[in-house]
């Protein structure tokens, strides 16, 4: 089949800088199940990806210009707040227990949920225009979760013969690139043969709960 593809350009709407940020240490997440009373925000995540990823929908959703500058943000700063603020929206609404509930499954688990729910959600998302967060599964069992990573897949290619297929990213690890993701759905009991295109460990994925907000 042709190409699905968005009018997301990760040249144009992504951001020119890097997901490169000192996290504040006394923002503390609260995650049911977890036996803790809270954990701290830098040992779930490394960096801001997921509130790089929101915002950078916030503004193309909006249709305004994304700010241009590629100086990382500093700390403090109003889009540097903005970022933080969605980071943590990115990490609502269940996504934190999902992640680690992923992160304890076995490959074979995995491989079958993303051919069963998250493939078909996500080609369901392009399908009608609109890009889609997804979250990186790269640790296994009880390894560091800042690890994990999130994305915006922005287009897809499957090809009906041998079922490979192919999802363009918008990568804030990557800035000015189109990664990609390559697997296959001819036998997910066997596994995906998922592959990221920059190289890093890659052992799933899921559909993150993004939900637009007009930035300032």
């Amino acid at each position: 089949m042709p190409t699905v593809s968005s009018t997301f350009d990760p040249l144009v709407n992504g951001f020119k800088f890097v997901n490169y940020f000192q996290i504040p240490s006394s923002i503390n997440l609260n995650i049911p199940f977890i036996h803790v009373s809270a954990i701290s925000l830098p040992n779930i995540v490394y960096g801001l990806c997921g509130g790089m990823c929101y915002s950078a929908l916030d503004y193309y959703h909006a249709g305004k210009p994304i700010p241009g500058d590629a100086t990382i943000p500093i700390t403090g700063s109003p889009i540097y707040q903005y970022l933080l603020a969605r980071q943590l929206n990115s990490l609502d609404h269940g996504t934190i227990e999902k992640v680690m509930l992923w992160m304890l499954m076995d490959d074979e688990d995995i491989a079958e949920k993303m051919a069963r729910t998250e493939i078909p959600a996500l080609r369901a998302s392009l399908d009608a225009g609109a890009p889609a967060v997804i979250v990186l599964i790269r640790a296994k069992g009880l390894n560091d979760p800042s690890h994990n990573h999130q994305v915006t897949a922005i287009a897809y290619d499957l090809d009906p013969d041998t079922n490979a297929m192919i999802i363009s990213l918008y990568d804030p690890n990557h800035p000015g690139e189109e990664p990609t993701l390559s697997l296959n759905l001819s036998n997910p009991e066997a596994g995906l043969n998922l592959t990221q295109s920059t190289g890093e460990p890659l052992r799933g994925f899921f559909v993150g709960n993004y939900q637009a907000v007009t930035p300032a």
